[in-house]
């Protein structure tokens, strides 16, 4: 009876232990390095692929439109080098384990950080209570969504705008803002602060600005405006005087053609001669 006993305590042992391998072997996980991958456009990036499994039996890298070459790799991971990478990019991690395949996918994000920042301010002369326009332009940046530009009055913020990304390629971000002018504007400075976040997932934070821009503020005052209606006046005058001017020279060319060449002078010289 104890015999019987134990070799059942050593049945169910050994079909644990076999059990719990083939689910360890099943239930093995696969892994991407880093788990959010940022690159600069244009420039090379490192990728780590791993797995769990005692014993895989194959594993690799699907990418699509990236070189890519293993550099090195041992039994359980494989280091692969993507190079020339230019815009965003999706790519899959696997591993087969006791016929089982895994995969674990990640997103590649390509950007550019803000190098240029061009900003305009039109006009630069304005009168008070007149809109001039701000615009900021930041060429080839990306990813849009990370992207921020902010419009500066010395180091007040007027207006701050965010971006949506429609399209995987780098692009120009653009931001046009009117204002309207007030007194105490006059000699004020404008520029335009570009900064692109990528943070959590990557340490890459860039920030550029542009140049200063100078607004000066035309008020008129009394004087002025009465100096303004003088001018109306006067030219309002001088093209009622022209236009005058003009309809009697026609008048006269028109008076012409309907008497003849002799005009009225002329016709009276003929009746007397001929009373005579």
């Amino acid at each position: 009876m104890e015999m019987w006993l134990f070799s059942a305590w050593d049945l169910l042992a050994f079909l644990t232990l076999l059990s719990s391998t083939v689910a360890g072997e099943e239930l093995f996980d696969v892994t991407v390095w880093p788990e959010w991958p940022t690159v600069e456009a244009g420039q090379a990036l490192w990728i780590n692929c791993s797995t769990n499994c005692t014993h895989p039996e194959k594993g690799g890298i699907e990418t699509r439109n990236i070189n890519k070459a293993v550099w090195k790799e041992e039994t359980h991971w494989k280091a692969f080098y993507l190079a020339d990478i230019a815009q965003d990019s999706h790519i899959i991690c696997y591993f087969t384990c006791s016929g089982t395949q895994k995969k674990k996918s990640a997103n590649i994000t390509v950007y550019r950080p803000p190098e240029q920042v061009i900003f305009n301010l039109q006009p630069a002369w304005v009168i008070v209570g007149k809109n001039f326009t701000l615009t900021c332009h930041v060429p080839n940046v990306g990813p849009l969504e990370n992207l921020t530009l902010t419009l500066l009055q010395g180091t007040e913020m007027l207006h701050r705008q965010t971006f949506k990304t429609v399209s995987k390629v780098l692009q120009d971000a653009w931001l046009v803002f009117n204002v309207t002018a007030r007194k105490e504007d006059d000699k004020s400075n404008f520029s335009c602060y570009a900064e692109l976040d990528l943070r959590p997932h990557s340490e890459h934070f860039f920030n550029a600005s542009s140049a200063l821009k100078m607004l000066e503020i035309f008020e008129p005052s009394q004087n002025n405006q009465m100096l303004i209606t003088i001018i109306i006046t006067t030219l309002l005058l001088l093209i009622f005087v022209v236009t005058v001017c003009l309809c009697f020279v026609y008048g006269q060319h028109w008076r012409k053609q309907r008497t003849g060449g002799y005009g009225v002078l002329a016709a009276w010289r003929i009746h007397r001669n001929r009373c005579v």
